[in-house]
């Protein structure tokens, strides 16, 4: 399963707002001190244009992935939270004493097939691998954290999380009887 684009997105995803201003006040800097640039006035105006472009496509992105969140149930968000956001203030907060209903093998599954639905839901709204690779494959940040996943290094991306802030269900198994 090679769906490295959506997890970019779902680990960006709580900071998307804030990168797509960031980029917009990058590019009303960079035109307010065009008098410094020893570029050409078309070549600046064309590289905050594209600037500004790439503020335009992170809020689209941010607005699918709104939506496509907003198609979870509540257990599927705590999933997300507690794998991409890491938003510290949701789990402690909203998400207090969750507990996943499912042994923690069964959490590794639950996440590959959340995975697959958010990349469907993605597509549905018109972000595919294409598509991603086409509005941010000049976007530095989330083209090093695709080459990261790509190359199996999610770690790089993540830090370790020191203590097991989940709760799984736990199994009891029946033995067999041999008679």
């Amino acid at each position: 399963m090679a769906f490295e684009y959506a997890k970019v997105i779902l680990y960006a995803y709580p900071h998307l707002a804030a990168l797509a201003e960031a980029t917009g006040q990058s590019a009303e800097n960079c035109a307010l001190l065009s008098f410094r640039s020893a570029e050409s006035t078309l070549a600046l105006a064309e590289r905050i244009a594209e600037t500004l472009a790439v503020k335009s496509r992170l809020l689209a992105l941010k607005e699918a992935a709104d939506r496509a969140v907003d198609a979870c149930t509540e257990e599927e968000r705590f999933l997300l939270e507690y794998k991409y956001f890491r938003r510290r203030k949701e789990l402690r907060g909203r998400f207090s004493g969750a507990e996943v209903s499912c042994s923690e093998r069964n959490y590794f599954r639950r996440q590959a097939a959340l995975l697959r639905k958010m990349v469907s839901e993605l597509r549905r709204r018109g972000w595919t691998e294409r598509a991603f690779l086409e509005a941010f494959g000049a976007f530095a940040p989330f083209m090093r954290a695709f080459r990261a996943l790509s190359e199996g290094q999610e770690g790089k991306l993540v830090a370790h999380r020191g203590k097991r802030d989940i709760r799984f269900r736990t199994e009891v198994r029946s033995r067999k009887v041999r008679s």
